[in-house]
């Protein structure tokens, strides 16, 4: 039985395109099951060890792209507008670990992270290559999941921390800010290399993702997106001044722009967020989060109006219903997209009816 609040696949592709033109006559709505950390949510990583470094052979492909199908599977239940996405693991920081950054599985917070490796110059920093062994198994988890889904959901590119990030992530934590203002030409050197990394990896996908319905898929926010879509993040940024991210970032996330046909960011609500380069730089789209303990939607009402004045823009999290309460009353629906965490699709209908069917 096909339910009100399940659309057909073709539909949401509809509305997706609406929504990037900004001509979506309601806002576009739809859910996330379950936990948002990668270590609870897929369990074939359950058998990742803890305590040394991951290598390659520590993530099981079959595994991983069985548990990407029940996901699939149980999304689709939720109903909404978005469309379920697969992608090589977002919970794998891809680029940290083939710079050579040793990575570390967390089951209590159920995250994968980095640790710096041995001190390295610009000059160490390695080149981007099809045979690295995590490039490897990018590709073939990609491979993988092309063939189990068999055109029912999309693909697209992982999780891919910014230059920011990188730069934390060989640095370690806050140390590379005091890099930036102690060794100015080392920091530029190492983001010159960092960005053509970023951009050879993204391509690299992109050559492995196919088409789906004429677009490709988001990793975990789940929107169609048009063909040659990149998503990109630069978190760290929050913790510098304008300046700084002006003189030593901006000039990067403008290359990597150039570089793709679209890019959508994705961006934290807390700390310094350079919307008005975003916005200048001609993204495709922006994502907000809202963040647990971080500004309400009403705080965030000037950010979210000055995007969707120029962009389209997703809301993502694990939105309470006093922020969902006014998002949907005050916020233009032409160009917006809200994507909140549900524990079922009990409660993703509830939302739904309220939301969007008595209105």
């Amino acid at each position: 039985m096909q339910y009100e609040w399940i659309k057909s696949v073709e539909s949401r592709v509809v509305l997706f395109k609406s929504f990037y033109e900004r001509q979506n006559e309601r806002p576009l709505f739809g859910f996330f099951k379950d936990s948002e950390y990668p270590l609870f949510r897929y369990p074939f990583s359950r058998a990742l060890p803890e305590g040394q470094p991951l290598t390659p052979e520590d993530f099981n492909i079959k595994s991983f792209v069985n548990d990407s199908e029940k996901l699939w599977s149980e999304h689709e239940t939720c109903g909404g507008d978005f469309i379920f996405s697969a992608c090589a693991f977002w919970g794998i920081p891809w680029l940290e670990a083939a710079l050579g950054c040793p990575i570390f599985a967390d089951h209590s917070t159920g995250s994968i992270y980095s640790k710096p490796p041995k001190k390295i110059t610009p000059e160490d920093v390695p080149e981007f290559s099809p045979d690295s062994p995590w490039i490897r198994l990018m590709k073939d988890r990609l491979n993988e999941l092309t063939a189990k889904s068999a055109g029912r959901f999309p693909l697209a590119t992982t999780r891919m921390r910014g230059i920011s990030d990188l730069l934390s992530a060989l640095y370690g934590g806050d140390s590379f800010i005091f890099a930036m203002l102690e060794n100015p030409e080392e920091v530029k050197a190492y983001t010159a290399q960092l960005t053509e990394f970023f951009i050879k990896t993204a391509k690299h996908q992109l050559k492995h993702i196919p088409e789906f319905h004429g677009g490709i898929g988001s990793f975990y926010y789940y929107m169609w997106a048009p063909v040659g879509t990149v998503w990109h993040q630069e978190d760290a940024a929050a913790l510098l001044s304008p300046d700084i991210y002006e003189e030593f970032i901006e000039p990067c996330d403008r290359k990597i722009v150039r570089a793709f046909s679209h890019v959508i960011i994705h961006e934290h609500s807390t700390g310094f967020v350079p919307i008005q380069s975003y916005l200048d730089m001609d993204m495709t789209a922006l994502e907000m989060h809202i963040d647990i303990g971080g500004p309400s939607a009403e705080e965030l009402f000037e950010k979210h109006m000055n995007i969707l004045e120029q962009k389209p823009l997703l809301i993502w999290g694990d939105i309470p219903e006093k922020d969902l309460d006014w998002i949907f009353d005050k916020l233009p629906c032409q160009g917006l997209a809200i994507n909140t965490i549900v524990n079922s699709s009990e409660q993703a209908e509830q939302l739904w009816n309220k939301y969007i069917k008595k209105k």
